[in-house]
């Protein structure tokens, strides 16, 4: 009877992450939301100095000096290209980063939102003309039903990622046990990235106040709701990396260090605008007060 009883509570027991990694999440997070930011404006500064109009770039956005001709509005459209060329980049070199490491955490959450952004400014194109894609595309005499039929592209691409980013946080489960039916997979998909989907970007808001009279900072509180496609897709996952016993992890204060450097970077680097190219001798930079 007793041997009977110590198998039950075996199979019973669920080996769980600390709740230190899922903090590590959230951290991840944050920076995936700096990072897709970055590589946006980026995209926009390089095709707008292709255009001639004379981009300044910051983490938070990128304003020209010289006015637009008639088309050059083009370059907006640098920013969901750039950051879904990021996307593409860095899903690329996902599967090369060790496994179940906050590397390989950050990496997954960087590819979530530079998708995110590129396919959301996509999907907007009927819906304000505020969008970058839509701005672009004002310059260009579209077909009628052209813009919904982007639209839907973008949302249709926005769904598909969503969906396919379920398997990879179930691939950073401690044990099985911990991810092997249904109600776990979602508590698990909860923790790991719904929670730090909402409290990522607002520990991004450090990186973007002020934003410059843009609005991204009203904007981040919704930032990760895409994830809940991730979530809802969560129970009916099955296969993803086979988690192991593996060492136990905690708060990586490496991480965090990490988010420090980033933010310091951020603020006296990127923050006073830098000129694409930098050396552009009519911009002068000059560190923030």
């Amino acid at each position: 009877m007793s041997t009977q009883t110590n198998a039950d509570e075996r199979r019973s027991t669920v080996i769980r992450t600390a709740w230190g990694f899922f903090a590590n999440s959230i951290v991840a997070a944050a920076l995936g939301v700096v990072f897709a930011r970055i590589i946006e404006q980026f995209g926009i500064a390089v095709w707008g100095a292709i255009v001639g109009r004379e981009p300044v770039l910051t983490h938070v956005v990128t304003y020209f000096r010289a006015d637009g001709s008639a088309g050059s509005d083009i370059a907006f459209l640098g920013g969901p290209l750039a950051a879904i060329l990021g996307g593409v980049f860095f899903l690329l070199i996902y599967p090369g980063a060790k496994d179940r490491s906050v590397g390989k955490l950050t990496v997954l959450w960087t590819v979530l939102f530079c998708f995110r952004a590129g396919f959301v400014d996509i999907l907007t194109v009927p819906f304000s003309e505020e969008s970058n894609t839509a701005r672009a595309l004002a310059t260009i005499d579209l077909p009628d039903g052209l813009d919904v039929i982007i639209a839907t592209a973008g949302g249709l691409g926005l769904v598909l990622i969503a969906v396919a980013a379920a398997p990879a946080f179930l691939g950073f489960s401690r044990h099985l046990s911990e991810v092997n039916t249904p109600r776990e997979r979602f508590r698990y998909v909860a923790s790991i990235a719904m929670v730090p989907a909402i409290t990522g970007p607002l520990l991004a808001m450090l990186f973007f106040v002020p934003d410059q009279k843009t609005g991204f900072l009203a904007s981040l509180p919704f930032v990760g709701l895409f994830v809940v496609i991730t979530l809802l897709a969560a129970p009916q996952t099955k296969h993803f990396l086979a988690p192991q016993l593996a060492e136990e992890r905690t708060l990586s204060w490496g991480l965090v260090v990490g988010f420090f450097v980033v933010f310091l970077a951020t603020r006296y680097g990127l923050e006073p605008g830098l000129a694409i190219p930098p050396w552009d001798d009519g911009f002068q930079w000059a560190f923030r007060p």
